[in-house]
C-alpha cells in the first residue's frame, strides 16, 4: 500500500537532512543555488532531473534553500533514485513537520473500522487534484493527513473518558462569546497540551480508535479545522472535541460551523481566510498555468530547435553541393588553362626552336670569321718563323768568327784544371766515414793545394773522395797521363754546341742564354781531352765545392753542359760560368731533357740542402682524411701533402689548389728519394703551356714556356713541382697538370695529366668503383677520369693512368677542363661556358656555400648521434655537466637546417644545378636568428675546460669518449674538435659572402642584400665576440636562466640570447628592493630591453651582486610581474628633494611604487632605466625610419607589381600572433601583427617597382612577433617575377595559393597584378 505516506520525511531523514546542511556551511539559514547545486549533482541524477526537483522544493523561488526546503529536495532525490516518479506540484506533507510516534500512546483499532476509506487521494495522482470525499466537504479536505481518523479515535477516547455536562448540552449553552462550555475548554486545552510535546502549538493527528463513522470523523475535522490548513490549532482541538462529544451524544452534526462555535480568535479573520483561500487558490491555478505554459516553451523551443537543425542541415547540404560544383568548375577550368598552357609550351617550343636555329646561324658565323682570324693570325706567326730563320743564320756567321777565340780558351781552362794524380802501390782500407779506400794500382786525383796534415793526402776516385796516407801512392808524371788521355781524346767544334745552346733557346720561345764567358785566369791543361759532340748535358748527384779558381761550383741536381770530357774530369758550363769538375760528382742526361734543363738551371742558384726541405715540407698520408668543414684539407692514403705550418696535433697543408687543417697523426715523413743518386730514375720535366695565377702561397704563378721540375703527381689533377725562372729564388708549390707538358722520352712515362687527342670531356669521380668484368676500369673517390666515349648514356668509356675501360655515369660528375671545383656546380658545360668569368666565379662560391652548410649541418647530427645520445644514456655525465658541454646544441641545429631548407628551396627554384640569381636575402634574413650561436660561443670555454678536466682526471672517461668517437662518420676527430666547429663556421660566412660579393656586377639585383648580409654575418661575429669577452654578463645570464622561474608570455624566455632588436641581450643592473605599501621584497633584474621584477620561495639574505650571483646560491626565484618592456616604461620620482629612497614605474595601466635601500641606489636605478628606455625607443625609430624610406623612394622601373595578402592558413602551432612581411630586394612591407590566431586575415595591400623582369623575386615570409627575442619563422615562400610574368599574364589580377617553405605546414593566398610599362 502505498500513499501520501510516501512524501512524508520522518524525522529521523529530517536529522540526516539538518546534519548534510550544516555540512554545507549555511549562510544566515540558508545555503546558495551554487552550494546546493554542486552537492545534489554528487547524487548521479541528469541536471534535468536535478532542476525539477529544485522547482518543486523551493516554495518561494528566492534561488536559495532553508533547512525545511532542503530537506524535502533531499527527500525528492532520494524518492528518485528508488523509482518514484516526480509529483506535479508538491505534497503538502511535505511542507508538515515529521511527526515523532513514538510520544503517542498506542491504541488498538476498533472492530469495523476501516481506515482506508479515510485515505485521501494522492494529489500526483492525474485527474483527481479537485476530488472530495463527501458532498458538502471543502476541497481542502482531500489533502486532509491520514493522520484525521487517528487523532479523531484519540479524541474520543479522550471524550469518552469525560462525564462532563457539557456533552450533553445543546450547542447553545455555554459563554455567549463561544458555545463550547468552559470546562470542556479548560479539559480538552489540558489534553492539547499534553499531546503537542513539542511545543509547536498545532496537532497534525494522532493514533486513536473511536465508534463513529469515518462520515462523521470527517465532518468534525471540517467543521473544526476553521482556517483549512490542515492543522488544529489549541482552539480548533478544543471545538472538534467538543462536537465528537455532541456526535457520541447523538445529536447530528450541522452542515457548517454555526457562528458562536467559531473560536474567538478566529471569529473576525474569516473573511480574511477566505481572501487568503482564494488567493492560494489563484496562486496554485497560476502556478499550474505557468507549468503549463513553461512546458508549451519547451515544445516550442524543442520543436524549433529541430527546426533550426533542420535548416542547418539542408543548407550544409546545399553547400556541399555548391562546393562539388565549384570543384568540377575549377577542374573544368583547369582543365582549360592545362590546355591553354600546353598550346603555350607548344608555341614557346617553337620559339625557342627559331631561336636555336638562328643561334646555330650566328654561331656558324661566328666560327667562319674565327677561322678567318686564326688563317691570318696563322700567315703572320709563318712571316715571324721566317724571319727567325733569317736571325739564325745572321748568328751561325758570328760563331765562325769566335770559334777559333774558344778553341784557345778551352785550352787555357784544361790547363788549370788538370789536377795531380797518383797511383796506388798498396790498398789502403778506411778506418772512417772520412777516409777513402782504394787499391793497389788504383788511380787517384789529389788537388795538393788542399790543407792537409802532414804525411796526409785528400782526393778522389770515382766519385769517392776522402783522406789517405801518402806513403801508400806515388806521383804520376804529366807526360805519361798526357799520353793516356790523348790516345782516347778527339777533338770537336764547339759551334756544333753553341748551335745547339741557340736552337734550344728558340724552341723555348725566350731570349737566348748564351753568353760567352771567359775565365779570369785560364789555365789550360797541357793536354787535350775529347770535345763533346752534340749538346750534351750532366746533372749533379750531390754539391761540389771549387777547390781552385779553374773549378765550377754546382749544387745537387743542377744541370752542366759538358763542354769536354776527360777521363776522370770533365770541362762543363753553368750559369754562365766554366770551369772543370769531377764526373763521378754527375750523370749524363736524355738529349731531348737538355735544350730544356740548359736555359734553367742556368740562371738559378740551387737553395741550400734542398733534401732537407724536402723532408721538412714534405709529407705522405698514412691514411684516408675527409672533413665537411670548409677549413679542414682532406686527402687519400699515399697522397703528397706540402706542409706549410706544424703547430700541435694540428697543422697547415696544401694539395694543389686545396689548402687547410688536418690532424698529424694521418701523415708522415716523405722520405729522401735516393733512386736519382744511383741513376735508376731521372727526375722529370715539365713545361707550361698555358698560364697560371696562383689563388695562394701554396700555388705556383706560371708563364708560358716556364720549366718545372716534378716532384710529385696527385690523382686529382694537381701536382707538386719546383719553379725553375731565371733570376728567381726558386720556388715549390702547386700547378694544375693540365697546363703543362712532360718533357723527354727517358722517363718511359708519359704524364696522364693532358688528356688524350680523343678526349670528349673530363669527369671527377665521386665513389670508389671496382671493375666487375674484363672490359671495365676501376678507380678511387676524386680521381680524374679522361672520357674517350659517351654513346650508351649509363656506361661511358675512359681513360686513366694508361689504363682504358667501361665505367658507370653514375659515380662520376662533369667538370671543366681545367678542374676548377669552384665551377663544380654546373653540369651543363654549354651553359657554363655562356658565363663570363666573373659570373662562374660567383656560382662556384655560392656552390661552395650550400655544400659546406650541408656539410656543417651533418656534422652538428653527427654529434647529436655519435656523443650526445651516448653520454646521456651512459650516465657518466649528469644533465648539468651535458647542458655545460653541448649549451644549446640543438638551437644551433635547428638554425642551420632552417638556413639551409631556405638555400635549397632557393636553388630548387631555379633549378637544379643551374644559376642561383639571389641569395642575399636569405642570408641577411636567416643570419639575422642565429643568436643561439651567441649564447653557445659564450658558455663553449666553460663546456671545453670541463671536458678536458674530466679526460685528465678520469681514465675510464677518456677510453669512453674515444670508444664512440670511432665512428666512421666521425674520421677520427675527437669531441672537441666538433665543438670548435660552430665558432669556426660563424667566423666563415663573412668570408663566404666577401667572395660572392667581389663577384656581384654593379647594378646587379643581389649586390644591395649580398651588403646587407655581409653587415649581419659581421655583426653576429661582433656579437659572439663580446659575448665571449663578456663571459661575466654572459655567466650572470646563464644564472639568472637556472634560478629564475617565469611563467605566462615569458615562460620560454632565454635570457643569454639576442633581443628582438637590441642585438645581444645585457645585464645593466640588479639589485633589491621593497614595495612601498606591503614591504614585500622584490629582487630586479634590469636588461637592455625590459625590466623584471621577482621575489624569492624561501627568503635569503645577500650582501651584493656577487653573491647572488655565485655558483654556491641555490636561491630559487619567481617572476613577481609580467616582464616591464623599456619602451613602455615611464620612471620619475615623487620628489626630488625627499630624502626617501623611493620611485615610481609606470607601465601602461599599471604602477609599481618602489623603496631601495639608499638615495645612491635610486639614483643609480633611475639613471639606468631611463638611458635604456631611451636607447630602446630610439632604435625601433630608426627602425621604422628605415623601412619607411625604403618604401618612400619614388623607383622607376619597367613596371610594377601590386601584391595584396589576403590570408595565412594552416600556420605551424606557435604562440599565435603572426604577421607578414614583403619583400622584393631592398623594398620591404610588413603587414598589422594579429593575436591568437593560426589563420590570419590580413588583407594587406603593397606595391613593387620592378627594375629587372628576370632577376627580381618576390618573397613573402611570415613572423610571429615575439616582445623578448627576434621574431620566430612561420614559414617562406617565394615567387620570380619572370613566373609571375609567364603564368599571369594579360589575365589581370590573380589570386593564387602559395605553399611555405622551411616549416611543415602552412599556406598563404595572395592576389598578384603584375603591369608592366610600355607593354614590355
Amino acid at each position: 500500500w502505498r500513499g501520501p505516506s510516501v512524501w512524508a520525511i520522518s524525522p529521523e531523514e529530517r536529522d540526516k537532512h539538518d546534519q548534510k546542511f550544516e555540512t554545507l556551511s549555511p549562510s544566515m539559514g540558508y545555503v546558495s543555488g551554487e552550494q546546493a547545486r554542486k552537492f545534489f549533482l554528487q547524487s548521479g541524477l541528469p541536471a534535468s532531473v536535478l532542476a525539477e526537483i529544485w522547482a518543486l522544493a523551493d516554495m518561494n523561488k528566492d534561488g536559495k534553500m532553508d533547512r525545511l526546503e532542503f530537506s524535502i529536495a533531499m527527500k525528492l532525490i532520494k524518492l528518485k533514485l528508488q523509482g518514484t516518479s516526480l509529483p506535479s506540484a508538491l505534497p503538502i506533507i511535505m511542507k508538515q513537520p515529521p511527526v515523532r510516534m513514538g510520544t503517542l500512546p498506542n491504541m488498538s483499532m476498533m472492530p469495523g473500522t476501516n481506515l482506508s476509506m479515510l485515505t485521501p487521494i494522492s494529489m500526483a495522482t492525474p485527474g483527481l487534484s479537485t476530488l472530495t470525499p463527501m458532498t458538502g466537504m471543502s476541497p481542502l479536505m482531500v489533502t486532509t493527513p491520514t493522520y484525521l481518523a487517528c487523532f479523531c479515535r484519540r479524541c474520543l477516547s479522550f471524550s469518552s473518558a469525560s462525564s462532563s455536562p457539557s456533552v450533553m448540552s445543546p450547542l447553545v449553552s455555554g459563554p455567549s462569546d463561544w458555545s463550547v462550555p468552559h470546562a470542556s475548554r479548560l479539559k480538552y486545552r489540558q489534553q492539547f497540551n499534553s499531546l503537542d510535546k513539542q511545543m509547536i502549538g498545532y496537532l497534525t493527528g494522532a493514533m486513536a480508535t473511536t465508534m463513529l463513522t469515518q462520515t462523521q470523523l470527517a465532518s468534525i475535522w471540517n467543521l473544526a479545522d476553521v482556517d483549512k490548513d490542515g492543522k488544529l490549532k489549541a482552539e480548533e482541538f478544543i471545538l472538534a472535541m467538543h462536537l465528537v462529544d455532541v456526535a457520541k451524544s447523538g445529536h447530528p452534526l450541522p452542515l457548517t460551523l454555526p457562528t458562536e462555535l467559531v473560536p474567538p480568535s478566529q471569529r473576525y479573520d474569516k473573511f480574511k481566510a477566505n481572501l487568503e483561500r482564494g488567493n492560494a487558490e489563484l496562486e496554485k491555478r497560476r502556478q499550474t498555468l505557468l507549468e503549463a505554459e513553461k512546458r508549451e516553451q519547451e515544445r516550442r523551443a524543442q520543436k524549433e530547435r529541430e527546426e533550426r537543425e533542420r535548416r542547418e542541415k539542408e543548407a550544409r547540404e546545399a553547400e556541399e553541393r555548391r562546393r562539388k560544383e565549384e570543384e568540377r568548375r575549377l577542374e573544368r577550368q583547369r582543365e582549360l588553362e592545362r590546355q591553354r598552357e600546353e598550346e603555350r609550351q607548344r608555341e614557346i617550343e617553337r620559339k625557342e626552336a627559331a631561336q636555336r636555329e638562328l643561334e646555330r646561324q650566328r654561331k656558324e658565323e661566328w666560327e667562319r670569321r674565327r677561322r678567318g682570324e686564326l688563317q691570318i693570325k696563322k700567315e703572320q706567326e709563318q712571316d715571324d718563323i721566317i724571319k727567325l730563320k733569317a736571325k739564325k743564320r745572321s748568328l751561325e756567321m758570328e760563331l765562325e768568327a769566335v770559334v777559333s777565340g774558344e778553341e784557345t780558351l778551352a785550352t787555357q781552362h784544361r790547363k788549370s784544371a788538370a789536377l795531380t794524380s797518383f797511383k796506388a802501390l798498396y790498398p789502403f782500407t778506411a778506418r772512417n766515414n772520412e777516409e777513402l779506400s782504394f787499391n793497389a794500382d788504383d788511380m787517384i786525383e789529389v788537388d795538393e793545394t788542399t790543407e792537409r796534415e802532414e804525411g796526409w793526402l785528400f782526393g778522389s776516385k770515382q766519385g769517392k773522395i776522402g783522406w789517405f796516407p801518402e806513403s801508400y801512392v806515388e806521383r804520376v808524371a804529366p807526360s805519361d797521363m798526357a799520353n793516356i788521355t790523348a790516345a782516347a781524346a778527339a777533338k770537336v767544334p764547339l759551334q756544333s754546341q753553341l748551335s745547339s745552346a741557340l736552337e734550344a733557346a728558340k724552341a723555348a720561345g725566350t731570349k737566348s742564354a748564351f753568353t760567352p764567358t771567359h775565365s779570369a785566369n785560364p789555365a789550360p791543361s797541357e793536354t787535350q781531352g775529347q770535345k763533346v759532340v752534340g749538346n750534351l748535358s750532366a746533372q749533379a748527384l750531390c754539391s761540389w765545392t771549387a777547390k781552385t779558381d779553374n773549378h765550377l761550383n754546382f749544387d745537387k741536381d743542377d744541370v752542366i753542359q759538358v763542354l769536354e770530357q776527360q777521363e776522370n774530369w770533365w770541362l762543363g758550363e753553368l750559369n754562365g760560368e766554366r770551369g772543370w769538375f769531377p764526373k763521378t760528382y754527375v750523370t749524363l742526361m736524355g738529349e731531348e731533357e737538355i735544350s730544356q734543363r740548359l736555359l734553367i738551371f742556368q740562371s738559378i742558384k740551387r737553395i741550400s740542402q734542398p733534401s732537407a726541405l724536402i723532408t721538412k715540407f714534405e709529407f705522405v698520408a698514412l691514411y684516408t682524411y675527409e672533413s665537411p668543414e670548409p677549413g679542414d684539407l682532406t686527402f687519400g692514403e699515399g697522397d703528397t701533402i706540402l706542409v706549410s705550418k706544424r703547430e700541435g696535433e694540428w697543422w697547415n697543408g696544401s694539395i694543389g689548389d686545396r689548402t687547410g687543417l688536418f690532424p698529424s697523426n694521418y701523415v708522415k715523413p716523405k722520405e729522401a728519394d735516393t733512386s736519382s743518386m744511383s741513376g735508376k730514375k731521372k727526375p722529370e720535366i715539365a713545361q707550361v703551356l698555358r698560364a697560371h695565377s696562383s689563388t695562394g702561397p701554396e700555388q705556383l704563378n706560371l708563364e708560358n714556356n716556364q720549366l718545372i721540375l716534378v716532384l710529385s703527381k696527385n690523382p686529382s689533377g694537381w701536382w707538386l713541382g719546383e719553379l725553375q725562372a731565371r733570376g728567381k729564388k726558386r720556388q715549390k708549390g702547386w700547378f694544375p697538370a693540365s697546363n703543362v707538358k712532360i718533357l723527354g722520352s727517358s722517363s718511359g712515362k708519359s704524364t696522364p695529366a693532358p688528356p688524350p687527342g680523343n678526349t670528349l670531356c673530363q669527369v671527377i669521380a665521386i665513389y670508389d668503383y671496382t671493375a666487375a668484368n674484363g672490359d671495365e676500369m676501376s678507380f678511387s673517390k676524386g680521381q680524374l677520369i679522361n672520357v674517350l666515349d659517351k654513346n650508351d648514356p649509363d656506361w661511358w668509356k675512359g681513360e686513366l693512368n694508361g689504363a682504358t675501360g667501361l665505367f658507370p655515369t653514375n659515380y662520376v660528375k662533369m667538370t671543366t677542363a681545367d678542374c676548377d671545383p669552384s665551377q663544380q656546380w654546373c653540369a651543363d658545360l654549354n651553359n657554363l661556358d655562356s658565363m663570363g668569368p666573373q659570373e662562374k666565379k660567383r656560382q662556384g662560391y655560392i656552390h661552395e656555400l650550400i655544400q659546406t652548410e650541408e656539410r656543417y649541418v651533418e656534422d652538428l647530427q653527427i654529434v647529436l648521434e655519435v656523443f650526445h645520445k651516448p653520454m646521456s644514456e651512459s650516465g657518466r655525465v649528469k644533465d648539468a655537466e651535458m647542458a655545460m658541454i653541448f649549451v644549446n646544441w640543438k638551437e644551433l641545429m635547428a638554425c642551420n637546417t632552417k638556413l639551409l631548407k631556405a638555400l635549397r628551396v632557393r636553388k630548387k627554384t631555379g633549378g637544379e644545378n643551374m644559376p642561383v640569381q639571389m641569395i642575399g636575402d636569405i642570408l641577411a634574413a636567416e643570419l639575422s636568428h642565429m643568436q643561439p650561436y651567441i649564447r653557445f660561443c659564450s658558455c663553449q670555454i666553460n663546456g671545453a675546460a670541463l671536458l678536458q678536466t674530466r679526460i685528465d682526471n678520469e681514465p675510464d672517461f677518456k677510453n669512453f669518449l674515444k670508444k664512440i668517437a670511432t665512428d666512421y662518420r666521425c674520421k677520427g676527430m675527437p669531441l672537441s674538435s666538433f665543438l670548435l666547429k660552430p665558432m669556426q663556421r660563424i667566423t666563415r660566412y663573412p668570408l663566404h659572402i666577401k667572395n660572392i660579393l667581389e663577384c656581384t656586377a654593379e647594378g646587379h639585383a643581389d649586390r644591395g642584400p649580398l651588403k646587407e648580409a655581409l653587415e649581419r654575418a659581421e655583426e653576429l661575429c661582433q656579437q659572439v665576440n663580446e659575448g665571449v669577452r663578456e663571459k661575466e654578463n654572459s655567466d650572470r645570464l646563464e644564472w639568472i636562466q637556472n634560478h629564475v622561474q617565469c611563467d605566462g608570455a615569458a615562460e620560454n624566455l632565454v635570457f643569454n640570447s639576442l633581443t628582438n632588436c637590441l642585438g645581444p641581450r645585457k645585464l645593466l643592473h640588479s639589485g633589491k628592493m621593497n614595495k612601498v605599501k606591503s614591504n614585500k621584497e622584490l629582487w630586479a633584474f634590469l636588461f637592455n630591453d625590459f625590466l623584471l621584477l621577482t621575489h624569492a620561495s624561501k627568503q635569503f639574505t645577500s650582501s651584493g651582486p656577487d653573491k647572488l650571483f655565485s655558483n654556491k646560491n641555490n636561491v630559487q626565484l619567481k617572476m613577481y610581474k609580467p616582464p616591464v618592456l623599456l619602451n613602455e616604461v615611464l620612471v620619475k620620482l615623487p620628489d626630488p628633494s625627499s630624502d626617501e629612497p623611493v620611485f615610481h614605474i609606470s607601465h601602461i595601466d599599471r604602477v609599481y611604487i618602489l623603496k631601495t635601500d639608499n638615495i645612491n641606489e635610486r639614483t643609480a636605478w633611475v639613471q639606468k632605466i631611463k638611458a635604456a628606455s631611451e636607447e630602446f625607443i630610439e632604435t625601433e625609430k630608426k627602425k621604422r625610419e628605415k623601412a619607411y624610406q625604403a618604401r618612400s623612394v619614388k623607383a622607376s622601373g619597367i613596371g610594377r607589381l601590386l601584391v595584396t595578402i589576403l590570408e595565412a592558413t594552416e600556420l605551424k602551432a606557435c604562440k599565435s600572433n603572426p604577421y607578414c612581411e614583403v619583400t622584393m630586394g631592398a623594398q620591404i612591407f610588413t603587414s598589422r601583427t594579429l593575436n591568437d590566431t593560426l589563420n590570419p586575415k590580413w588583407n594587406f595591400n603593397c606595391q613593387f617597382h620592378i627594375k629587372d623582369l628576370y632577376q627580381d623575386v618576390l618573397c613573402i615570409t611570415i613572423f610571429e612577433r615575439d616582445q623578448f627575442s627576434p621574431d620566430d619563422f612561420l614559414g617562406r615562400t617565394e615567387v620570380p617575377v619572370a613566373t609571375i610574368k609567364k603564368e599571369f599574364e594579360n589575365k589581370g589580377p590573380v589570386t593564387r595559393r602559395l605553399l611555405l617553405h622551411e616549416v611543415p605546414t602552412g599556406e598563404v593566398w595572395v592576389r598578384l597584378d603584375l603591369q608592366l610599362f610600355g607593354n614590355k
